[in-house]
């Protein structure tokens, strides 16, 4: 039978202990997730505001490009190339006023029978300079001259300002020729209000559109003028509208293809796994078109408020060790206490010389161990063992070799045993061995071989020679008696015997 180690605390305790470590974490996401929560929301906020002032700001861009381009139109159809320098006025004004305004410009129809009788007119438009000659733009041949054999119309540039941007002189350009700009005036001609063509790249790269709107007088079907003006698409807002990180603008036409594009810088990796994006989409109308806005801002740790954080997560861990502080001692005390009741326990079962149990705790296990036996139906034997010449020892040597003869001895038995078995100090030099569960009475007899045999090997202790030598009395149960007391009895006359013989010899 092992001796009883030292307990640790109770596990309830450890439970606690982590019950509230754990509830002291939850609660700290929970104040985190709260906290996120919130900075979100104020990012939405934010975000939804800025998306306000951008959605307004660029409806209000589109407005005043189709109340320049009507009184484009409107001039045309009052005035139309018959007074051009007013017309460059009207165009220079609204350039300088709004940078974004990249080209004006005025297309007039003419019947290709026309063309030549129309090239002579022009010529007082552009003297100095070459002649205007009407072209078409051709794919796979680039512009070239229009054929005025054909019962058709062409849209030629009649007006531009700037007049050669770029090097490159748009005047007498069949309008009609280019496919994005003739879908834009058969939009124009059906809503007879402003429409946008496809975006398509400048000269330099940059994106741009066209606002085209046919120049009609009252009573006519068919408009005799177009106006149109050009938007240099990257200098609709002045510099970049973005203020936060994260953030995307996309303008499309009603077909989905881009007509701005503006990005701040982008956020790193890790946000974009953390953070949501968010996103706002709006309908900008213009004329009979419904031109798309789409605002997303990635949010990041930026967003986020860290020393409100930084605040929670000093709380808790202020928490988290007054909690600690609190178990600990819990502990201690805890621990005190199973010691205290250790020490009690040792002392109320445990010989305290050589730790083996005493006569109360034998008698319980003996209990124990006969219901045992009993359900297997096994034996169970008594071995009574009683030192030879222990008193010679003591008287001569000393108690303090008597004592540590006595551990040896103890030593010995517990190992000549099972640890299941039970070995017990009944007083002085007499100890009393509890085997359980035996399958045969020789097993018995073999643990009596082997202290025997373990005694024999001791020959000195502490330097002084000394012949350690038992005689033990064998009593089994049930075959020797039912009770303690009886086997006892029946084992110490046995003992007794042997050690007559052990004397006799």
């Amino acid at each position: 039978m092992k001796r009883f180690e030292e307990q640790h605390p109770p596990h309830r305790l450890k439970i606690l202990y982590a019950l509230l470590m754990g509830l002291c974490a939850m609660l700290l996401l929970v104040a985190e997730a709260v906290v996120l929560v919130q900075a979100k929301q104020h990012a939405l906020e934010k975000f939804k505001r800025h998306s306000d002032q951008l959605y307004q700001n660029l409806n209000q861009t589109f407005a005043i490009n189709e109340t320049i381009l009507d009184g484009f139109a409107a001039f045309l159809a009052d005035v139309g190339m018959q007074d051009p320098e007013r017309a460059r006025f009207y165009t220079r004004t609204m350039m300088n006023r709004y940078p974004h305004l990249y080209m004006f410009q005025a297309a007039q129809r003419i019947a290709a029978h026309d063309v030549l009788a129309f090239e002579e007119r022009m010529k007082e438009w552009v003297k100095g300079r070459n002649r205007l000659q009407v072209r078409r733009f051709v794919f796979g041949q680039g512009v070239v001259p229009v054929n005025v054999k054909t019962p058709r119309d062409y849209y030629p540039i009649v007006f531009v300002e700037p007049e050669f941007h770029d090097d490159f002189n748009v005047l007498g350009l069949d309008i009609s020729s280019i496919q994005f700009v003739q879908d834009a005036m058969f939009n124009a001609l059906n809503s007879s209000l402003a429409t946008l063509s496809q975006p398509f790249e400048l000269s330099d790269g940059s994106p741009a559109f066209v606002m085209i709107k046919p120049s009609i007088l009252p009573g006519q079907l068919i408009p005799d003028q177009y106006a149109l003006i050009v938007v240099k698409a990257a200098d609709v807002f002045e510099g970049n509208p973005l203020k936060h990180p994260g953030m995307q603008l996309y303008v499309s036409s009603p077909n989905e293809e881009p007509l701005i594009f503006k990005k701040s810088s982008a956020m790193s990796d890790l946000d974009k796994q953390l953070f949501p994006e968010l996103e706002d989409r709006k309908v900008i109308e213009i004329g009979s078109q419904k031109i798309n806005f789409i605002l997303r801002q990635q949010l990041g740790f930026s967003h986020v408020n860290g020393l409100q954080m930084l605040l929670l997560l000093l709380i808790f861990m202020v928490i988290a060790f007054l909690i600690h502080l609190y178990m600990r001692s819990q502990f201690q005390a805890e621990t005190l206490k199973e010691k205290a009741n250790l020490r009690l326990f040792q002392q109320a079962n445990f010989d305290q010389l050589t730790g083996l149990a005493n006569r109360h705790f034998f008698e319980s296990q003996f209990d124990r161990s006969v219901a045992s036996c009993n359900r297997r139906h096994a034996k169970a034997a008594i071995l009574y063992i009683d030192l030879n010449n222990f008193k010679p020892i003591n008287d001569t040597l000393g108690h303090l070799i008597g004592d540590k003869v006595l551990k040896i001895a103890a030593s010995e038995i517990k190992q000549a045993i099972r640890s299941d078995d039970v070995a017990s100090r009944f007083g002085g030099d007499e100890f009393v061995v509890l085997l359980e569960n035996l399958k045969s009475p020789e097993n018995a007899v073999r643990v009596m071989g082997s202290i025997h045999d373990r005694f024999s090997q001791i020959t000195q202790v502490d330097g002084k020679e000394v012949a350690l030598t038992a005689s033990i009395g064998m009593s089994l149960y049930p075959d020797d008696g039912q009770t303690l007391a009886e086997l006892v009895l029946k084992a110490d006359q046995k003992m007794y015997e042997n050690k007559r013989k052990y004397k006799n010899s």
